[in-house]
């Protein structure tokens, strides 16, 4: 049984599907974009880089300073069926990082289908939250905590509105980038 990947993991296994990268690269890489809030520190990437060799994920070839690292077809699998996964009980963060990586897949029914269950994900989290705020205990409660699931729901609506946003984009850019065919 191979060991559990950790969004780490799953940002380097991502990284390294895009093209062969030694440590420093991507050291660079999550320290000049906003992946650097899964880490920057050698501490970290080098040890997971060593957990997903050891698991047959990456394969490494040394160069002069270090290691080149590339993905495994075994480590595409478990990056696609990561990708492919329902939506569901992740951080709006750690979705947020396999919607980025979607792109690689080249699939844009998978993307479509991500997008539609994370909207309708936040339909129904919203719907809870609005149904709270129709119970007895909402008038009772002290303004801040009323005003704090105020912003729970505006973040909520904001994800479903971001959601629709993306999808009727992409769907603009997949139909404008269709290969055409010719009668």
């Amino acid at each position: 049984m191979s060991p559990a990947i950790t969004p780490l993991g799953y940002a380097l296994l991502g990284l390294i599907r895009a093209e062969k990268r030694s440590g420093y690269a991507l050291r660079k890489v999550f320290e000049t974009t906003l992946l650097g809030n899964y880490s920057s520190s050698p501490g970290s990437i080098y040890p997971a880089l060593k957990s997903l060799e050891k698991a047959g994920l990456i394969a490494s070839e040394p160069i002069p300073r270090g290691s080149l690292f590339a993905i495994t077809p075994s480590g595409r699998e478990a990056l696609d069926a990561w990708l492919a996964a329902p939506v569901a009980g992740e951080s709006a963060d750690i979705l947020m990082l396999r919607f980025a990586f979607l792109q690689d897949l080249d699939r844009p029914d998978v993307t479509r289908g991500f997008l539609v269950a994370f909207a309708d994900a936040a339909r129904v989290n919203l719907a809870g939250i609005r149904a709270f705020t129709t119970s007895d205990v909402w008038p009772v409660m002290p303004l801040q905590s009323r005003l704090a699931v105020d912003f729970g729901v505006r973040n909520v609506e904001a994800h479903i509105a971001w959601a629709e946003n993306a999808l009727t984009q992409l769907e603009a850019h997949w139909s404008q980038n269709a290969p055409q065919t010719g009668g």
